[in-house]
Protein backbone atom coordinates (compact mmCIF):
# COMPACT_ATOMS: atom_id res chain seq x y z
CA UNK A 1 0.00 0.00 0.00
CA UNK A 2 2.90 2.66 0.15
CA UNK A 3 2.24 3.58 -3.17
CA UNK A 4 -0.11 5.84 -1.27
CA UNK A 5 2.49 7.19 1.01
CA UNK A 6 4.85 10.05 2.06
CA UNK A 7 5.74 10.82 5.22
CA UNK A 8 5.86 14.65 4.55
CA UNK A 9 4.64 16.14 7.72
CA UNK A 10 6.49 13.65 9.93
CA UNK A 11 9.05 16.32 11.54
CA UNK A 12 5.68 18.40 12.87
CA UNK A 13 4.74 15.04 15.22
CA UNK A 14 8.50 14.42 16.20
CA UNK A 15 7.87 18.46 17.90
CA UNK A 16 4.83 17.77 19.29
CA UNK A 17 6.11 15.00 21.20
CA UNK A 18 9.32 16.16 22.55
CA UNK A 19 6.46 18.96 23.95
CA UNK A 20 3.93 16.85 24.76
CA UNK A 21 5.29 14.43 26.81
CA UNK A 22 4.20 15.49 29.82
CA UNK A 23 0.69 15.84 29.43
CA UNK A 24 -0.18 12.83 27.48
CA UNK A 25 -2.98 10.65 29.76
CA UNK A 26 -0.91 7.67 31.05
CA UNK A 27 2.01 9.54 30.82
CA UNK A 28 1.79 9.40 35.08
CA UNK A 29 2.09 6.00 34.84
CA UNK A 30 -1.87 5.06 35.07
CA UNK A 31 -1.71 3.32 32.27
CA UNK A 32 -0.39 -0.56 31.93
CA UNK A 33 2.67 -0.58 29.53
CA UNK A 34 1.27 -1.13 25.86
CA UNK A 35 2.97 -5.33 25.79
CA UNK A 36 0.70 -6.00 29.11
CA UNK A 37 -2.19 -4.56 27.37
CA UNK A 38 -2.73 -5.01 24.24
CA UNK A 39 -3.29 -7.56 21.29
CA UNK A 40 -0.50 -8.27 18.88
CA UNK A 41 -0.96 -9.33 15.10
CA UNK A 42 0.49 -8.33 11.85
CA UNK A 43 -0.61 -7.89 8.41
CA UNK A 44 1.23 -10.26 5.63
CA UNK A 45 0.95 -10.00 1.94
CA UNK A 46 -2.04 -11.40 0.17
CA UNK A 47 -3.77 -11.92 3.21
CA UNK A 48 -6.80 -13.22 3.45
CA UNK A 49 -6.77 -13.91 -0.42
CA UNK A 50 -3.79 -16.59 1.00
CA UNK A 51 -2.16 -17.35 4.07
CA UNK A 52 0.54 -18.62 3.36
CA UNK A 53 2.96 -15.39 3.93
CA UNK A 54 1.23 -14.49 6.83
CA UNK A 55 1.50 -18.32 8.56
CA UNK A 56 5.45 -18.17 7.80
CA UNK A 57 5.24 -14.89 9.61
CA UNK A 58 4.54 -16.70 12.33
CA UNK A 59 7.18 -19.47 12.29
CA UNK A 60 9.48 -16.94 12.59
CA UNK A 61 8.25 -15.05 15.30
CA UNK A 62 7.68 -17.96 17.12
CA UNK A 63 4.15 -17.64 18.08
CA UNK A 64 0.73 -17.32 17.47
CA UNK A 65 -0.61 -13.53 16.44
CA UNK A 66 -3.44 -11.88 17.96
CA UNK A 67 -4.13 -10.00 15.04
CA UNK A 68 -4.73 -11.73 11.32
CA UNK A 69 -4.88 -8.21 9.47
CA UNK A 70 -5.79 -8.08 5.65
CA UNK A 71 -7.03 -5.85 2.82
CA UNK A 72 -10.52 -7.09 0.97
CA UNK A 73 -12.53 -5.61 -2.76
CA UNK A 74 -15.75 -5.53 -2.45
CA UNK A 75 -16.22 -8.31 -4.44
CA UNK A 76 -15.25 -10.34 -0.97
CA UNK A 77 -17.61 -11.64 1.02
CA UNK A 78 -16.88 -11.33 4.96
CA UNK A 79 -17.23 -14.27 6.74
CA UNK A 80 -16.30 -16.59 3.84
CA UNK A 81 -14.54 -19.75 4.54
CA UNK A 82 -11.04 -18.57 4.29
CA UNK A 83 -12.45 -16.19 7.30
CA UNK A 84 -13.79 -19.13 9.00
CA UNK A 85 -10.58 -20.93 8.91
CA UNK A 86 -8.57 -17.94 10.13
CA UNK A 87 -11.21 -17.26 13.05
CA UNK A 88 -10.88 -20.68 13.79
CA UNK A 89 -7.09 -20.29 14.36
CA UNK A 90 -7.80 -17.74 17.24
CA UNK A 91 -6.86 -14.77 15.15
CA UNK A 92 -8.77 -11.44 15.39
CA UNK A 93 -9.98 -10.31 12.22
CA UNK A 94 -9.19 -6.84 10.97
CA UNK A 95 -9.35 -5.89 7.49
CA UNK A 96 -8.95 -3.17 5.02
CA UNK A 97 -12.16 -2.73 3.31
CA UNK A 98 -12.11 -0.92 -0.08
CA UNK A 99 -14.55 -0.19 -2.85
CA UNK A 100 -12.60 -1.20 -6.57
CA UNK A 101 -12.55 0.24 -9.77
CA UNK A 102 -14.13 -2.42 -12.08
CA UNK A 103 -12.30 -3.29 -15.40
CA UNK A 104 -14.41 -1.66 -17.34
CA UNK A 105 -13.13 1.73 -15.52
CA UNK A 106 -16.33 2.52 -13.10
CA UNK A 107 -15.03 2.80 -9.90
CA UNK A 108 -17.47 2.40 -6.22
CA UNK A 109 -18.00 5.78 -5.10
CA UNK A 110 -19.52 7.98 -1.52
CA UNK A 111 -22.63 8.48 -3.93
CA UNK A 112 -23.06 4.92 -4.88
CA UNK A 113 -22.94 3.53 -1.72
CA UNK A 114 -25.28 6.51 -0.24
CA UNK A 115 -27.68 6.12 -3.01
CA UNK A 116 -27.85 1.78 -2.12
CA UNK A 117 -26.43 0.88 -5.03
CA UNK A 118 -24.05 -1.88 -3.75
CA UNK A 119 -26.91 -3.02 -1.33
CA UNK A 120 -27.05 -6.69 -3.66
CA UNK A 121 -23.57 -7.29 -2.35
CA UNK A 122 -24.33 -5.80 1.12
CA UNK A 123 -26.79 -8.11 1.81
CA UNK A 124 -24.65 -10.73 0.90
CA UNK A 125 -22.12 -10.12 3.48
CA UNK A 126 -24.81 -9.35 6.36
CA UNK A 127 -26.43 -12.86 5.18
CA UNK A 128 -22.47 -14.28 5.43
CA UNK A 129 -21.79 -12.24 8.31
CA UNK A 130 -25.31 -13.58 10.55
CA UNK A 131 -23.44 -17.04 10.14
CA UNK A 132 -19.88 -16.14 11.11
CA UNK A 133 -19.13 -17.04 14.74
CA UNK A 134 -16.58 -14.13 15.63
CA UNK A 135 -16.19 -10.23 15.23
CA UNK A 136 -14.62 -8.61 12.18
CA UNK A 137 -13.40 -5.32 12.51
CA UNK A 138 -13.20 -3.78 8.97
CA UNK A 139 -12.10 -0.10 7.92
CA UNK A 140 -13.88 0.98 5.18
CA UNK A 141 -11.50 3.46 3.13
CA UNK A 142 -9.02 3.05 5.46
CA UNK A 143 -6.46 6.83 5.50
CA UNK A 144 -8.93 8.35 3.56
CA UNK A 145 -8.32 11.88 5.12
CA UNK A 146 -4.31 11.67 2.99
CA UNK A 147 -3.93 13.52 0.20
CA UNK A 148 -2.65 11.04 -1.41
CA UNK A 149 -5.87 8.48 -0.59
CA UNK A 150 -7.89 7.53 -3.74
CA UNK A 151 -10.78 8.46 -1.15
CA UNK A 152 -10.01 11.64 0.14
CA UNK A 153 -12.90 13.32 0.31
CA UNK A 154 -13.52 16.78 -1.36
CA UNK A 155 -11.27 15.53 -4.41
CA UNK A 156 -12.86 14.74 -8.13
CA UNK A 157 -11.11 10.90 -7.78
CA UNK A 158 -13.77 8.30 -8.91
CA UNK A 159 -13.76 6.58 -5.78
CA UNK A 160 -14.19 10.01 -3.63
CA UNK A 161 -16.58 12.68 -3.40
CA UNK A 162 -17.48 15.73 -0.72
CA UNK A 163 -17.49 15.40 2.95
CA UNK A 164 -21.28 15.02 3.13
CA UNK A 165 -20.98 12.25 0.69
CA UNK A 166 -18.59 10.42 2.37
CA UNK A 167 -20.67 10.69 5.57
CA UNK A 168 -23.79 9.37 4.16
CA UNK A 169 -21.97 6.40 2.46
CA UNK A 170 -21.01 5.47 5.90
CA UNK A 171 -24.00 6.03 7.94
CA UNK A 172 -25.46 3.90 5.01
CA UNK A 173 -22.98 1.43 5.44
CA UNK A 174 -23.45 1.04 9.19
CA UNK A 175 -27.02 1.53 9.33
CA UNK A 176 -27.54 -1.25 6.87
CA UNK A 177 -25.81 -3.97 8.90
CA UNK A 178 -27.57 -2.48 12.07
CA UNK A 179 -30.74 -2.78 10.65
CA UNK A 180 -30.11 -6.31 9.66
CA UNK A 181 -28.97 -7.11 12.99
CA UNK A 182 -25.78 -7.77 12.28
CA UNK A 183 -23.82 -6.88 15.11
CA UNK A 184 -20.62 -8.81 14.90
CA UNK A 185 -19.13 -6.72 11.66
CA UNK A 186 -17.56 -4.28 13.39
CA UNK A 187 -16.48 -0.47 11.91
CA UNK A 188 -12.76 0.69 12.57
CA UNK A 189 -13.05 5.11 11.68
CA UNK A 190 -9.54 4.78 10.39
CA UNK A 191 -7.47 7.55 9.32
CA UNK A 192 -3.70 8.35 8.75
CA UNK A 193 -1.86 10.14 11.79
CA UNK A 194 0.20 12.24 9.23
CA UNK A 195 0.61 16.02 9.70
CA UNK A 196 0.50 17.50 5.49
CA UNK A 197 -1.42 20.54 5.27
CA UNK A 198 -2.70 19.16 2.29
CA UNK A 199 -4.65 16.02 4.44
CA UNK A 200 -8.26 16.47 5.89
CA UNK A 201 -8.32 17.40 8.92
CA UNK A 202 -9.75 14.23 10.76
CA UNK A 203 -12.35 15.95 12.84
CA UNK A 204 -14.37 17.04 9.86
CA UNK A 205 -14.69 13.30 8.47
CA UNK A 206 -16.08 12.10 11.78
CA UNK A 207 -19.12 10.38 11.20
CA UNK A 208 -20.58 11.49 14.72
CA UNK A 209 -23.70 9.97 16.12
CA UNK A 210 -27.38 9.44 14.68
CA UNK A 211 -29.24 12.59 16.27
CA UNK A 212 -32.53 10.47 16.25
CA UNK A 213 -31.37 7.61 18.36
CA UNK A 214 -28.08 9.26 19.54
CA UNK A 215 -26.20 5.79 18.41
CA UNK A 216 -22.87 6.16 17.29
CA UNK A 217 -21.61 5.11 13.83
CA UNK A 218 -17.95 3.88 14.92
CA UNK A 219 -16.50 1.03 16.79
CA UNK A 220 -13.37 1.60 17.32
CA UNK A 221 -10.92 4.03 16.45
CA UNK A 222 -8.27 3.53 14.24
CA UNK A 223 -4.70 5.05 13.60
CA UNK A 224 -2.28 4.25 11.09
CA UNK A 225 1.26 5.79 11.02
CA UNK A 226 5.08 4.69 10.23
CA UNK A 227 8.35 5.71 11.43
CA UNK A 228 10.36 6.05 7.84
CA UNK A 229 14.03 7.00 8.79
CA UNK A 230 16.05 9.55 8.98
CA UNK A 231 16.80 11.17 5.20
CA UNK A 232 17.02 14.23 6.91
CA UNK A 233 20.68 14.98 4.48
CA UNK A 234 18.30 14.53 1.48
CA UNK A 235 15.86 16.58 3.26
CA UNK A 236 13.54 14.32 4.28
CA UNK A 237 12.09 12.80 7.04
CA UNK A 238 13.18 12.55 10.57
CA UNK A 239 13.44 9.21 12.81
CA UNK A 240 10.00 8.86 15.09
CA UNK A 241 9.62 6.81 17.52
CA UNK A 242 6.44 5.07 17.98
CA UNK A 243 4.79 7.57 20.82
CA UNK A 244 5.82 10.37 18.57
CA UNK A 245 4.14 9.16 15.24
CA UNK A 246 1.22 8.71 16.92
CA UNK A 247 0.59 11.90 19.84
CA UNK A 248 -1.39 14.24 17.80
CA UNK A 249 -3.64 11.64 16.47
CA UNK A 250 -4.38 9.77 19.55
CA UNK A 251 -5.14 12.79 20.72
CA UNK A 252 -6.98 14.12 17.94
CA UNK A 253 -9.58 10.48 17.78
CA UNK A 254 -10.01 10.28 21.44
CA UNK A 255 -11.41 13.79 21.65
CA UNK A 256 -14.24 12.72 19.33
CA UNK A 257 -15.11 9.60 21.33
CA UNK A 258 -14.84 9.97 25.08
CA UNK A 259 -14.91 5.93 25.52
CA UNK A 260 -14.34 4.02 22.23
CA UNK A 261 -10.99 1.59 22.11
CA UNK A 262 -8.18 2.53 20.13
CA UNK A 263 -6.00 0.47 17.52
CA UNK A 264 -2.97 1.35 15.82
CA UNK A 265 -3.85 -0.66 12.47
CA UNK A 266 -1.14 0.02 10.23
CA UNK A 267 2.38 0.79 11.25
CA UNK A 268 6.05 0.07 11.45
CA UNK A 269 9.53 1.42 11.50
CA UNK A 270 12.84 1.62 9.27
CA UNK A 271 15.05 -0.69 8.98
CA UNK A 272 18.49 1.62 9.99
CA UNK A 273 21.14 -0.80 9.41
CA UNK A 274 20.33 -1.24 5.51
CA UNK A 275 19.53 1.37 2.47
CA UNK A 276 16.46 0.42 2.08
CA UNK A 277 14.89 3.81 0.22
CA UNK A 278 14.88 4.27 -3.62
CA UNK A 279 15.55 6.89 -5.77
CA UNK A 280 12.65 9.24 -5.38
CA UNK A 281 12.47 8.17 -1.26
CA UNK A 282 16.19 7.59 -0.02
CA UNK A 283 16.78 5.74 3.08
CA UNK A 284 20.26 5.73 4.08
CA UNK A 285 21.75 3.61 6.78
CA UNK A 286 21.60 4.96 10.61
CA UNK A 287 23.53 3.61 12.65
CA UNK A 288 22.23 6.17 15.74
CA UNK A 289 19.31 4.11 15.65
CA UNK A 290 18.01 0.56 16.55
CA UNK A 291 14.34 -1.19 15.14
CA UNK A 292 14.80 -3.71 17.92
CA UNK A 293 15.02 -0.63 20.43
CA UNK A 294 12.05 1.31 18.47
CA UNK A 295 10.06 -2.05 18.65
CA UNK A 296 10.82 -2.32 22.43
CA UNK A 297 10.28 1.35 23.20
CA UNK A 298 6.93 0.66 22.10
CA UNK A 299 6.03 -1.99 24.44
CA UNK A 300 7.07 -0.10 27.09
CA UNK A 301 5.09 3.21 26.44
CA UNK A 302 2.40 4.62 28.86
CA UNK A 303 1.42 7.12 26.83
CA UNK A 304 -1.91 5.37 24.91
CA UNK A 305 -4.10 4.22 27.72
CA UNK A 306 -7.18 3.68 25.68
CA UNK A 307 -4.86 1.52 22.81
CA UNK A 308 -6.05 -1.83 22.93
CA UNK A 309 -4.89 -3.48 19.58
CA UNK A 310 -1.44 -3.41 18.05
CA UNK A 311 -1.53 -4.53 13.43
CA UNK A 312 2.23 -4.13 12.60
CA UNK A 313 2.39 -4.14 8.96
CA UNK A 314 5.28 -6.49 7.82
CA UNK A 315 5.96 -6.00 4.23
CA UNK A 316 8.96 -5.58 1.62
CA UNK A 317 8.86 -3.90 -2.04
CA UNK A 318 12.04 -3.39 -2.18
CA UNK A 319 11.35 -2.08 -6.01
CA UNK A 320 8.83 0.49 -5.15
CA UNK A 321 9.00 3.70 -4.39
CA UNK A 322 8.13 5.47 -1.36
CA UNK A 323 9.39 2.02 0.50
CA UNK A 324 11.27 0.53 3.74
CA UNK A 325 12.03 -2.69 4.87
CA UNK A 326 9.13 -2.79 7.55
CA UNK A 327 9.03 -6.62 8.09
CA UNK A 328 9.91 -7.80 11.85
CA UNK A 329 12.56 -9.76 9.98
CA UNK A 330 14.49 -6.99 8.44
CA UNK A 331 17.36 -7.31 11.17
CA UNK A 332 18.11 -9.80 13.70
CA UNK A 333 17.40 -7.17 16.61
CA UNK A 334 13.90 -6.40 15.17
CA UNK A 335 12.95 -10.33 15.08
CA UNK A 336 14.45 -10.60 18.47
CA UNK A 337 12.26 -8.00 19.96
CA UNK A 338 9.49 -9.34 18.53
CA UNK A 339 10.02 -12.80 19.57
CA UNK A 340 11.25 -11.56 23.06
CA UNK A 341 8.22 -10.28 23.82
CA UNK A 342 5.87 -12.71 22.50
CA UNK A 343 8.10 -15.25 24.67
CA UNK A 344 7.35 -13.32 27.89
CA UNK A 345 3.52 -12.15 26.50
CA UNK A 346 2.07 -15.62 25.97
CA UNK A 347 -0.85 -15.14 23.56
CA UNK A 348 -3.90 -16.61 25.82
CA UNK A 349 -2.78 -14.10 28.54
CA UNK A 350 -2.87 -10.71 26.06
CA UNK A 351 -5.93 -12.15 24.94
CA UNK A 352 -7.71 -12.66 27.99
CA UNK A 353 -7.70 -9.01 29.02
CA UNK A 354 -9.56 -7.82 26.01
CA UNK A 355 -13.09 -9.11 24.81
CA UNK A 356 -12.43 -8.68 21.28
CA UNK A 357 -14.67 -12.31 20.43
CA UNK A 358 -18.02 -12.11 18.71
CA UNK A 359 -20.22 -9.99 20.99
CA UNK A 360 -23.16 -11.69 19.59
Amino acid sequence: MFHRRRAAGRAVALVLGSCLFGLWPGRAGAADPLGDAVLFGAYAPDLPYKDEAFLDLEKKVGAKLDIASGFVDWDYVLGEERDQKLAAAGHVLLYSWEPHCDKRGHCISFRDIAKGRYDTYLERVAESMKRFPADIYVRPWAEMNAYWSPYQPGTKRPRAGSLAEFKSAWHHLYDFFRDRGVRNLKFVFNPDVGQDHRNVPIKELWPGRDPKDGHGYVDVLGMDGYNWGDSKQQGGESWLEFEEVFAQGYRELTALDETAPVWVCEFGSKEPEKNDGTKGSPAPPDESHDKGAWIQNMMRSTAFPRLEALAYYSSYLPDHDNQRDFRFESSTSSLNAVRAYLRSHPRQKRAAKKHVRASR
